[in-house]
């Protein structure tokens, strides 16, 4: 799924978009050199600015990926923030790429991602399209 979203120039700083983390398994992001695009830290208190090289891709871990990998691989909570000064009247396009599973796909935890004697702290089994449907629900869009 490729969503184009719009960020229109702004008056004044701001975020671009409210801290989200992506329910799927990968979100793959062309960069397009304009600063803003923020991750937050695993403490939840601190935020790092992204700045890939050029003609790089962002990818982004998913609520999907980590659950299959039992949170070895740490969805990634992310933000961006309009730019200041003369960078904040330009507008802004992105083109995230979202790949999720099958809806029939069951999302279970690697058996290479649960240690001995954890087997049963891993989250039990879930097909894709429920675990998308209980992740929009939680955030309130279903």
């Amino acid at each position: 799924n490729m969503t184009l979203l719009h960020y229109p120039a702004q008056d004044g700083d701001g975020f671009g978009i409210h801290p989200p983390k992506d329910t799927d398994a990968l979100t793959i992001l062309a960069d397009d050199q304009v600063a803003g695009l923020m991750v937050r830290c695993r403490d939840d208190e601190a935020w790092i600015n992204v700045d890939p090289p050029a003609n790089a891709l962002v990818v982004n871990i998913g609520d999907m990926l980590e659950r299959l990998t039992n949170g070895r691989l740490r969805s990634t909570t992310h933000r961006v923030v309009n730019p200041s000064g003369e960078a904040t009247r330009r507008t802004r396009y992105s083109m995230p790429f979202f790949l999720h599973f099958r809806p029939d796909f069951e999302i279970a935890p690697l058996e290479s991602c649960i240690a001995k004697g954890e087997e049963g702290t891993a989250p039990e089994p879930i097909l894709a399209h429920d675990f998308l449907m209980q992740r929009l629900r939680e955030i309130k869009l279903a």
